[in-house]
C-alpha cells in the first residue's frame, strides 16, 4: 500500500532546501495534485511564512517561487475559502515583505468575485488598514529643515514602502467602478478606506513642500487624495461628517445611539474620524498639494467652509507631535487667507473661541519653537479678521482662558492696537467705551492673589497692562472712552496693590541675594534657597545662576515700579485736563 504524502511538509522542505523547480512541479504531478488542491488553505500560511524582509535580495529565487506557488493556489482553490485565508495572513503578517506578497493574489481573488465582492472587498481593506495602523510612527523632535533628516528614519522609509504598494492594489477597483458605473456602496467602501490611510501613521509624516516636495510618501499621499476626489466629486460633502465626529468627541453618543447598526462605510469611525478627515482637508485646502478644483464646488459659503474646517485645525492642534501640528498650522493659515476681513461678530461660532484657545495653548506649551511663533502670529491674524466688537469678544475670551503671563501680555497688546486703530475712525466703537472698557481693564489688571501675587511670574502681563493704561491716559484726554471713570478702580485696586507687592517682593529677593552672597564659602547644600520658574521649583542651581535669576527679578521690579510711577503721572495729567475742560 502506497504511503500518503504530507503535501504541506513536502513543499515546505523543498522550499527550505532550495529545490524550487520541484516545489513548482507538484501541482502538475498526477499523484500529488489532488492533495495539493485539498491543502491549499494550509499551504498559503506555510509559503508566506518563508518570506522575510530581505528574502527578495538574498534569495530572489525563493521569493519568485513563493509568488508562483501562491498564484497557482488561487487558480486551484475555492476563491471564497482562499480569500479568507489571505485576509487572515494579512493580520498575521510578521513583516512588510509578507504583507506585500499577499496583495497580488488577494487582488486576483477579489477580481474573480464580481457578484459577491462588496463585503469581501470591505474585509480585505479593513485588514490592510489594521496592518498599516500598526506601523510605528517616528518619534524624533525635529522641525523645519531638520525634517529633511526624517527620510533616513527606518520607520519613515517603512511607511513609504508600504504606502507605495497600495495604489497598484486598489487602482483596478477604482477603474472598474468608473468603467461600469459601480455601486455607491462599493465606491464608499473604497473611499472610506482611502480616507483612513490619511490617518495614522501618515498624519505624523512631514508633508511641507519646502522640506518634502519630492518625497515618495508625499507623492503617494497626493495620489490617494486625487483618487478620493475622483470617487467623490464633491469633497465638501465630508464637512458634515467632520462636524458629526467633532460633536461625538465632545459629547459621547448615548447607549441607544450605539445600539444602531452603522450601515454606511462613511459612518465607520475607525475609518472616518476627526484625524483622518482633518488630514484629508489639510491636503485639499492647505495649498501644499496641487489639486484641481473640480471636486470643490463654488456654491458653498466660504464662512461655512472655514467654520467647519476650523474643527479640523482644532483637532490637529491638540496633538503634541510636529507632523499634525505643522499640518494644523498650514491649514489654519490657508483658511485665514481665504476668510474675508471685517467679519461681523455675529459670525463668531464656538469654533472661533476654541481655535483661539488651541492656538494659545500651542503658543505656550509646544516644544517646537517654529510652531510656537506661528501660533502667536496666527492668533493676531485670526482676531484682526473681525470688526472691533468681534475682536473684543475674542480678546476677552483669551484673557479668560490664557494662563500664561506672556500670552496675556500679547493679548493686551492686540487690544491696544485695536483701540489705536479705532481712534482713527469717525466714531469710536462702543466696545471701547464705558462699561465694556471698564470690564476689559478689570481683566487686564487682575492680580490673582492681590499684593501677594507672584510679580515675577506676572511680569509680562503687568508691564503690558501698565503700558496700555499709560497710552490710553495720554491718548484720550477728551475722555471719549470714559477712561476717567476707571481711574479710581485702577489706583485703588491695581496700583496700590502693585506698590505693596513690589515692596514685599523686592525686600524678599534682596534678602535671598544677601543670603547667597554671605554664604559663598559654605557648602552648596547649606544655602537654603529655591527658585520658582513657571511653577516648578528648581533646586541644585549653581550660585552664580541663582544670583542671575534674582538680579533679573529685581530688574523686572524696578521696571514695573517705574511704569507705575509714570502711569500715576499720566492719570493725574488726564484728570487735570478734565478739570480744565470743565472750568472752560
Amino acid at each position: 500500500m502506497e504511503q500518503s504524502v504530507d503535501i504541506v511538509d513536502l513543499i515546505s522542505s523543498l522550499l527550505e532546501s532550495g529545490k524550487y523547480k520541484e516545489a513548482l512541479s507538484i501541482p502538475d504531478n498526477p499523484k500529488l495534485k489532488e492533495s495539493f488542491n485539498d491543502n491549499c488553505w494550509d499551504l498559503i500560511a506555510v509559503i508566506i511564512g518563508k518570506i522575510k524582509n530581505d528574502t527578495i535580495v538574498i534569495k530572489p529565487s525563493l521569493h519568485g517561487a513563493c509568488e508562483e506557488l501562491l498564484n497557482l493556489i488561487i487558480h486551484k482553490a475555492v476563491p471564497e475559502e482562499a480569500l479568507l485565508e489571505f485576509i487572515e495572513q494579512i493580520e498575521l503578517a510578521k513583516n512588510d515583505a509578507q504583507f506585500g506578497i499577499i496583495l497580488n493574489p488577494l487582488q486576483q481573488l477579489l477580481q474573480k468575485l464580481t457578484a459577491k465582492r462588496g463585503r469581501s472587498l470591505e474585509w480585505c481593506l479593513n485588514s490592510i488598514s489594521t496592518y498599516i495602523e500598526g506601523i510605528p510612527v517616528p518619534e524624533y523632535g525635529l522641525e523645519d529643515k531638520e525634517q529633511l533628516l526624517m527620510d533616513s528614519d527606518p520607520n519613515v522609509r517603512r511607511i513609504s514602502k508600504v504606502y507605495t504598494m497600495l495604489p497598484p492594489f486598489y487602482g483596478p477597483f477604482i477603474k472598474e467602478l468608473n468603467d461600469q458605473d459601480g455601486s455607491i456602496y462599493t465606491k464608499q467602501i473604497i473611499n472610506a478606506f482611502l480616507i483612513s490611510l490619511l490617518g495614522k501613521p501618515l498624519i505624523y509624516i512631514d508633508m511641507d513642500p519646502e522640506t518634502s516636495s519630492k518625497s515618495e510618501i508625499r507623492q503617494c499621499c497626493h495620489s490617494i487624495v486625487k483618487d478620493i476626489c475622483f470617487l467623490e466629486k464633491n469633497i465638501f460633502k465630508f464637512l458634515t461628517y467632520l462636524e458629526i465626529c467633532y460633536k461625538e468627541i465632545n459629547k459621547p453618543k448615548s447607549k441607544m445611539d450605539n445600539e444602531n447598526d452603522e450601515t454606511s462605510p462613511y459612518d465607520q469611525r475607525e475609518k472616518m474620524n476627526m484625524t483622518t478627515l482633518s488630514s484629508l482637508y489639510y491636503v485639499v485646502y492647505s495649498g501644499h498639494f496641487e489639486l484641481t478644483h473640480d471636486c470643490m464646488p463654488s456654491v458653498y459659503n466660504i464662512e461655512y467652509i472655514v467654520n467647519n474646517l476650523f474643527l479640523a485645525v482644532i483637532h490637529l492642534l491638540n496633538f503634541s507631535e510636529y507632523g499634525p501640528l505643522a499640518k494644523g498650522m498650514a491649514l489654519c493659515k490657508a483658511l485665514l487667507d481665504h476668510y474675508p476681513t471685517n467679519v461681523s461678530q455675529a459670525q463668531l461660532s464656538p469654533a472661533h473661541y476654541d481655535l483661539s484657545k488651541c492656538l494659545s495653548n500651542v503658543a505656550i506649551y509646544s516644544t517646537y519653537e517654529s510652531i510656537r511663533k506661528n501660533a502667536v502670529n496666527m492668533i493676531g491674524d485670526h482676531i484682526k479678521k473681525f470688526e472691533y466688537k468681534g475682536r473684543c469678544m475674542l480678546i476677552k475670551n483669551l484673557l479668560g482662558v490664557a494662563n500664561h503671563s506672556g500670552m496675556i501680555g500679547y493679548t493686551i497688546s492686540l487690544f491696544k492696537n485695536s483701540v489705536d486703530e479705532a481712534f482713527k475712525e469717525t466714531n469710536l466703537p462702543e466696545c471701547f467705551k464705558g462699561p465694556q472698557l471698564f470690564n476689559m481693564i478689570q481683566k487686564m489688571c487682575h492680580l490673582p492673589h492681590g499684593a501677594e501675587s507672584d510679580l515675577v511670574e506676572l511680569a509680562d502681563q503687568i508691564i503690558t497692562a501698565l503700558n496700555f493704561l499709560r497710552y490710553l491716559a495720554l491718548k484720550d484726554t477728551d475722555n471719549i472712552t470714559g477712561i476717567r471713570d476707571c481711574f479710581s478702580m485702577i489706583e485703588a485696586e491695581y496700583l496700590a496693590k502693585l506698590r505693596t507687592g513690589l515692596n514685599m517682593s523686592k525686600a524678599h529677593y534682596e534678602v535671598k541675594l544677601r543670603d547667597i552672597e554671605e554664604g559663598k564659602d559654605q557648602p552648596e547644600g547649606a544655602i537654603n534657597i529655591a527658585i520658582n520658574v513657571g511653577g516648578n521649583i528648581l533646586d541644585k542651581i549653581p550660585t552664580e545662576n541663582k544670583k542671575e535669576i534674582i538680579y533679573s527679578a529685581l530688574n523686572a521690579f524696578h521696571l514695573i515700579e517705574g511704569l507705575v510711577a509714570r502711569l500715576s503721572e499720566c492719570i493725574n495729567i488726564n484728570k487735570m485736563s478734565g478739570l480744565t475742560m470743565e472750568c472752560e
